[in-house]
């Protein structure tokens, strides 16, 4: 018979793969059985050399693990895998599941050396025929090579060449394991060997080692697995998939059973046991092995245990390199979730605010001595998909999972509040508060000076105006246009260093813009953010970082972390803290306050603030006891946000939305329930020197420079802008006057402004002249001060003119330049 072309090639190219493997084998024989082959000549001499001294990157290495968080009381809060896999020891594994292990696999284990000899050369011969290596041969160490190979492999053509079957590929694969195997056989004694293979074999259905492996299929240990079971899993390791008893239960029995007869073959069992257990269900108990955040009960709270666990240096150089950590290394991480507080904090969100909700209801609590986070919580549901689901975690900052944070209102005056006992203002500051005052931006001040601007400033209040009032009531009662004039005396920067300080930053990681609105919380914080800062202030002072680890340790139960000693820093003087929560109390405490609402059961003394923006896009209650700080905002996070007047919240409308009538509830709810059981503790008196206020008399500095003017009185303690230059007789550059003026008693931290001469003289007639000088000798000393002195430079306003947020209400303004946005 004639043959063809297609014939032909096929027989050439197995003729070549028959040489190409019987060099191969030969190489193999001379290696192996070198005592043998010595006299076969030089040949074999250089196959021998080369086999044995093939550089081979080959180092087990330690195995991918499953890391594990805790909560506070050591129960299992997620788990967290790259490959599912607890590793244990060989006496932790049931001696039964060894022997059905070796009798399928490799009965020979403990007799033999790394290499099954005539099963490999069997092999070979097999294999040549099929044209690719399908055949077995493999001993159990070799095995556990090419199982230390397809983990370490990283790249799809690492994996391939480890899983090469055809060709000269394949028999060069199979060579390398056959040196590796004699490497590891030299290197471990056949009971680790065993121990690790058992640890790094595939099972199928994720699970990686024979632990996971009874635990996803029987939902037990390893160490308490029984005959059938022990079949049933060492059937699966030669084809994981294909036997997986979850999915494919008649090829899964039938290999079990298989395993069965090979245990009866090899004398692990008898032949009566074998063929009662093959009788026998597969009888599975599963369990569903989580990843990750998705399946836990409190998603939020660990998702930002792994955002935490990024910035742990003692974890890893980098980022990514602490992520690796994780998913890969058998962390256990001890965290400070008490699961019925996080219970509390879920069931007041959800009681208020529904996950369908077209607004977010976000809570955040923290343990003021410790900084330890109590609860993370959220009304949407922690997941990736579905209605009322997400995964942006709002309570907290954006680079820790959370969004760009939502403006505060009104509870961001507190910072001011501080700033302003801090400078030595008393509580008894009064202002005439009307309903609606103008104030020209330029008489602020922020970090870089007085601010540069032609624009007005016209915050208003919610209802009325209040006449003239102290600190305590316009606190109590949130009045906006006492909390300008605050800003505009005691400036901006102090403010905004004392909240970044307490952990009131920014939620977005941006710079806080500091301009005259800021004062009534025109730049978007979050709730853990809030109730860090509101902490210090029951913390007397002292800011404590907030964590939600406790400790972490490694695969083998060494702390490499640990925040048991909580990292705390005074930032505020105690006496001015303590003014400050004498304050705040008043706002739950005192008749007519805005936060009347939220008092605690028991007559428990707490203190807070209401908060909300302007149209009420976000608003808030923060408040605390001694023992807790808690942060509640309920927000529209979805642009473009509107306000959340008339909307429903779990089915009930609020015709007007407001910090003391929807987060305010959720707040009290949880405070109540979580001080169940707790000691009554109450806050510090207040000294009276910060009551009263030290007051400091302001120095003449007319006639001085510019510099020279603004040094003496920072010298005294003084901020320092300069409100405009007018037309003055004076050389430019030389003051003119200064508000407060010569003399004055104020405070010593107050915004003392500067007018500051042009150059250029005032116009006049005769006759006012005159007059002019007589005023000027009665009242200025010579000095002309216009009477509405207009600055001459105008850029643009930092803050668009833009009139701020409103108190625990709205400050009813709806200007477009109020800064509302998420940014």
């Amino acid at each position: 018979m004639a043959l063809s072309p297609a014939g032909i090639i096929t027989g050439l190219r197995r003729l070549f793969l028959v040489i190409g493997v019987s060099a191969l084998a030969g190489v193999l024989i001379a290696g192996i059985a070198l005592p043998v082959v010595g006299a076969l000549g030089l040949g074999a001499r250089e196959s021998s050399d080369w086999f044995q001294e093939m550089e081979l990157d080959f180092e087990p290495g330690e195995l991918s693990e499953t890391s594990t968080i805790l909560d506070a009381d050591g129960d299992e809060l997620a788990t967290v895998f790259r490959e599912n896999r607890e590793y244990v020891g060989l006496d932790q594994i049931a001696d039964v599941m060894i022997d059905a292990i070796l009798a399928i696999e490799d009965d020979r284990f403990f007799e033999r050396g790394p290499i099954d000899f005539q099963g490999t050369l069997r092999a070979l011969v097999q294999n040549v025929d099929a044209g690719e290596t399908t055949g077995g041969g493999s001993t159990l160490t070799q095995q556990y090579v090419k199982q230390v190979r397809l983990s370490q492999a990283t790249t799809d053509e690492e994996r391939a060449e480890v899983l090469a079957s055809e060709g000269t590929d394949g028999y060069k694969r199979k060579l390398d394991e056959l040196r590796m195997a004699i490497d590891v056989e030299a290197e471990y004694t056949k009971e680790e060997i065993l121990e690790r293979y058992l640890n790094i074999a595939y099972f199928g259905a994720g699970a990686y080692g024979v632990e996971a492996a009874a635990q996803t299929y029987f939902s037990k240990s390893a160490a308490d697995l029984n005959l059938i079971q022990s079949a049933t899993l060492a059937g699966l390791v030669q084809n994981p998939n294909g036997y997986d008893p979850t999915r494919n239960p008649e090829a899964a029995l039938g290999r079990r059973n298989v395993v069965l007869t090979r245990m009866a073959d090899t004398g692990k069992i008898t032949d009566a046991k074998a063929a009662e257990a093959r009788q026998r269900d597969l009888n599975l108990d599963t369990s569903e092995i989580s990843n990750g955040c998705t399946e836990s009960d409190y998603g939020y709270f660990c998702d930002y245990v792994i955002e935490e666990i990024k910035n742990l240096e003692a974890l890893g150089e980098t980022p990514e390199d602490r992520v690796q950590a994780l998913y890969n290394n058998g962390l256990t991480i001890e965290t400070t979730l008490d699961p019925d507080v996080q219970e509390e904090a879920d069931d007041a969100v959800s009681d208020r605010v529904a996950p369908g909700d077209d607004s977010v209801a976000s809570l955040a609590s923290v343990e003021p001595e410790t900084g330890y986070i109590q609860a993370l919580a959220n009304s949407r549901r922690y997941g990736v998909d579905g209605d009322g689901v997400s995964n942006i975690n709002y309570a907290v900052d954006k680079n820790m999972g959370g969004g760009g944070g939502m403006q505060p209102g009104s509870s961001y005056k507190a910072f001011f509040l501080a700033a302003a006992l801090e400078q030595g203002i008393g509580l008894n500051q009064r202002y005439n508060s009307p309903a609606q005052i103008d104030l020209q931006v330029s008489s602020f001040s922020n970090c870089d000076g007085s601010i540069r601007s032609t624009e007005t400033w016209s915050p208003k209040n919610y209802d009325t105006g209040y006449g003239n009032i102290d600190i305590r009531e316009a606190t109590e009662k949130s009045v906006n246009t006492y909390y300008a004039q605050l800003a505009q005396d005691i400036g901006l920067c102090e403010p905004t260093r004392l909240a970044e300080a307490m952990g009131a930053k920014r939620a977005d990681g941006g710079d806080f813009q500091q301009v005259p609105s800021m004062v009534l919380g025109a730049n978007e914080v979050s709730p853990l953010g809030m109730a860090q800062a509101y902490g210090t202030f029951a913390n007397r002072g002292v800011h404590c970082e907030p964590t939600a680890i406790l400790k972490v340790r490694d695969r083998n139960g060494d702390v490499i972390v640990d925040n048991t000693e909580p990292d705390c820093e005074r930032v505020l003087d105690k006496e001015v803290a303590d003014a400050v929560n004498s304050v705040l109390e008043g706002v739950i405490h005192n008749s007519g306050a805005t936060g009347g609402r939220m008092q605690l059961e028991d007559g428990r003394r707490a203190a807070g603030k209401t908060g909300t923006t302007n149209n009420a896009i976000a608003v808030w209650f923060v408040g605390y006891t001694p023992q807790i700080a808690t942060a509640v905002a309920v927000a529209d996070v979805d642009p473009p946000q509107e306000g959340l007047d008339g909307r429903s919240f779990n089915g009930e409308t609020i015709a007007e939305a407001c910090g003391g009538c929807v987060p305010g509830p959720i707040w009290k709810q949880f405070m109540d329930e979580v001080h169940e059981g707790k000691d009554q503790e109450e806050f510090n008196e207040p000294d009276g020197s910060v009551i009263n206020g030290v007051t400091t008399t302001v120095p003449d500095v007319r006639g001085m420079s510019e510099d020279d003017a603004i040094d003496a009185l920072e010298d005294e303690g003084f901020s320092v802008s300069v409100a405009a230059r007018i037309n003055s007789d004076l050389p430019e550059g030389v003051v003119v006057s200064s508000d407060p003026g010569a003399g004055s008693e104020t405070a010593s931290g107050t915004t003392v402004q500067l007018f500051v001469s042009n150059g250029v003289p005032p116009q006049r007639d005769d006759e006012d002249d005159e007059d002019d000088e007589d005023d000027d000798d009665d009242d200025d000393g010579g000095l002309r001060v216009p009477e509405q002195p207009a600055p001459t430079l105008s850029p643009p306003d930092p803050d668009g003119n833009g009139n701020g947020n409103g108190n625990d209400n709205d400050n009813g303004d709806d200007d477009d330049d109020d800064d509302e946005g998420w940014s």
